[in-house]
């Protein structure tokens, strides 16, 4: 399952990173496939890898050195996910594009909790296509939840803890009218506030909003193309691009450096489902969909292509 090739590639800023190219090969599927594209990854408390891919059974549990231990699920639109934490256990939010679920899961996969479409007039006439969920918690209970209809609506829900509709936002609340808001994330960074981020992808930027809808800022329109959505580390946030590369942020929003960057991906023939023998090249980014920080610093990437591609990066030593 696991594959060693590596090599050593520069960001941007020229910090040398081991590109482990295939670092897990996802099994060949129990019972049917889609198209095993790689959507969603994570890391659980004691290491373990959690894969969600557009397969049959859809959600993978690894080993931290990338070894299957269990896999469950049927999410043949497998999309969004988000790993938090209730009452000192983990549990993990799951949408499906083709189904249009919104769901929190155990380990097991029992489910726990479901988002149902808002009550909103503009599903009159939109398809309702969950994209991501986020939740924020307090003491170890949720107290507000949002989920990014990115593909049908173009909106993001608000929750209360139980999964009561309260209000919606369209853009137009902040910086403008969303444009595919692909995810949303509760931003643990200090002096954040816990805000939350919708990477508003097809608008080249974050939108950044309290509790309560209330417009905080944006950013990234200067530097990001086409923002996927986050993952934290040290102060630091991954921001996968859609359009073929990952860019890492300091803490005040600010671009440190670039990875993987392959300025064309997007112009290849069939893009994003592009030739894997021709087209896919080590070091260099496809369709880059989410990221994972390991605690070492490491980061997995999973992109939006026919039979998945994972990559592991790990970083060498820093330039000052």
């Amino acid at each position: 399952m696991l594959h060693n090739s590596s090599l050593t590639i520069h960001s941007t800023v020229g910090n040398p990173w081991t590109w482990h190219d295939r670092w897990i090969k996802p099994p060949v599927p129990e019972f049917g496939v889609r198209n095993q594209r790689t959507h969603g990854v994570g890391f659980l408390g004691d290491g373990r890898i959690v894969l969600f891919h557009q397969a049959l059974p859809s959600l993978l549990i690894l080993s931290p050195e990338g070894d299957l231990l269990t896999r469950w699920g049927t999410y043949p639109g497998a999309h969004g996910l988000t790993i938090v934490r209730r009452e000192g256990k983990e549990h993990l939010w799951l949408t499906d594009e083709c189904l249009g679920v919104a769901e929190l899961v155990d380990l097991e996969g029992r489910v726990v909790q479901r988002l149902a479409k808002p009550d909103h007039p503009i599903y009159q006439n939109a398809p309702f296509v969950p994209t991501w969920v986020a939740e924020e918690s307090e003491d170890g209970r949720p107290v507000r939840l949002w989920l990014s209809d990115g593909y049908g609506s173009h909106l993001v829900h608000a929750y209360d803890g139980e999964g009561n509709y309260q209000f919606s936002l369209d853009g137009t609340e902040g910086a403008g009218k969303f444009d595919c808001p692909h995810s949303v994330a509760i931003d643990p960074r200090p002096g954040k506030d816990r805000r939350v981020l919708v990477a508003d992808r097809g608008n080249h930027r974050a939108q950044e909003f309290d509790r309560d809808g209330r417009f905080l800022g944006s950013w990234g329109e200067e530097f990001l193309h086409s923002p996927n959505g986050f993952d934290f580390h040290g102060g630091r946030v991954a921001v996968t691009e859609l359009f073929g590369c990952l860019s890492l942020l300091d803490g005040d929003n600010r671009l440190i450096e670039r990875l993987g960057t392959q300025p064309n991906a997007r112009h290849l023939p069939g893009w994003p489902l592009v030739d894997p023998a021709n087209c896919l090249i080590p070091g260099l980014f496809n369709s880059p969909h989410h990221a994972a920080w390991r605690n070492d610093g490491g980061i997995i990437v999973v992109e939006w292509i026919k039979h998945g591609r994972i990559t592991l990066l790990t970083p060498g030593e820093r330039h000052a």
